[in-house]
């Protein structure tokens, strides 16, 4: 009998597709893998068969059938995901953190963190402490990650990153250009009283944020940065650059849309698929590119880089292709 599995639709999922939900709200599988689920059938919302195309409503059930040969496909995708490390001592740990991870869990149904999939080996030093979190990247964003090996080592780190002496760059690719090469954003930030996930621009109750950033790559309707985060508040890239009104593409939380599609940035694009266009890109295009921070012997210091992502090239390609400035 076929495994079924049921996902509840919420708030920040309405309006989206079945597929749209089950691809990469929920991430079961592989988007080929979805389309088959889908034309086979065992894709049912509100436990009946609907035309596939129509947004879902919050508190839609959808429930999916797992047929045996389907099945394999879904575990092979649930592997555990390979962790690259950039940098180890005896006392700090920086890896390249692939998007879709969280540092910690965000919701309940989540199994793997980042300390989950390192090795067990990897995550004891020397002095048989835990490895720590001091550094949280966005679950979707990609990029250089710290890690302490110890108490002390942690001590160490959160104090930097406190007294703002971890130099930090981001890559993000957004919508729109901007009219100037670079620019700084001062501006408060605090939480959203309206939105538990959300962060806003706080004047007078918000905690300072600074970012600096720069134009790495112009393209029509696109752009490229390089970001200097000086300071550390959740979201400040996100929220300072939306404040601007360059929007990180694919932020779903501060007003983008979720997705980029193909047929956005290649003119007469039409998808061949009859079902659904798979998107471009359906993840934060925020990248943590390079950190540089003290490595606990003595006063060195290291800068540790993390090449850009392959999802994130796949766009910059088809954008150099049919956006060039």
């Amino acid at each position: 009998m076929p495994r079924t599995q049921n996902f509840v639709v919420g708030p920040e999922h309405k309006n989206l597709s079945p597929y749209q939900f089950l691809s990469r709200a929920v991430r079961i599988g592989q988007p080929g893998l979805i389309r088959e689920l889908i034309r086979r059938g065992h894709v049912l919302i509100d436990g009946s068969a609907q035309p596939m195309q129509l947004p879902l409503k919050r508190g839609s059930v959808v429930s999916v059938s797992w047929p045996p040969d389907l099945e394999q496909g879904q575990r092979r995708f649930a592997k555990k995901p390979r962790i690259t490390v950039l940098f180890q001592n005896d006392h700090v740990i920086a890896i390249d953190k692939p998007a879709g991870l969280p540092v910690v869990p965000e919701r309940r149904r989540e199994r793997q963190t980042v300390l989950d999939v390192l090795e067990p080996a990897l995550q004891k030093s020397k002095s048989g402490q835990v490895t720590r979190v001091v550094h949280r990247l966005d679950k979707h964003t990609s990029g250089v990650l710290l890690l302490a090996r110890d108490r002390d080592a942690k001590r160490m780190l959160c104090s930097a990153f406190n007294d703002r002496t971890i130099h930090k760059e981001y890559l993000t690719l957004v919508r729109g250009t901007p009219s100037t090469e670079s620019g700084e954003i001062d501006l408060a930030i605090g939480k959203d009283r309206r939105h538990a996930l959300r962060m806003v621009i706080a004047e007078r109750k918000g905690k300072d944020a600074l970012t600096r950033w720069r134009i790495e790559e112009r393209f029509r309707g696109y752009t490229l940065l390089r970001v200097f985060p000086v300071t550390g508040r959740t979201h400040q890239i996100r929220v300072h650059l939306e404040h601007i009104g360059f929007p990180v593409l694919c932020d779903e939380l501060y007003g983008a849309r979720p997705e980029l599609m193909l047929s956005e940035i290649k003119p007469g694009f039409r998808s061949k698929d009859a079902e659904a266009e798979r998107p471009l890109l359906a993840r934060l295009a925020l990248h943590c590119a390079a950190l540089e921070f003290p490595t606990g012997d003595g006063d060195q210091r290291t800068r540790v880089e993390s090449p850009l992502p392959k999802d994130l090239e796949v766009v910059l390609k088809q954008l150099r292709k049919h956006r060039a400035p």
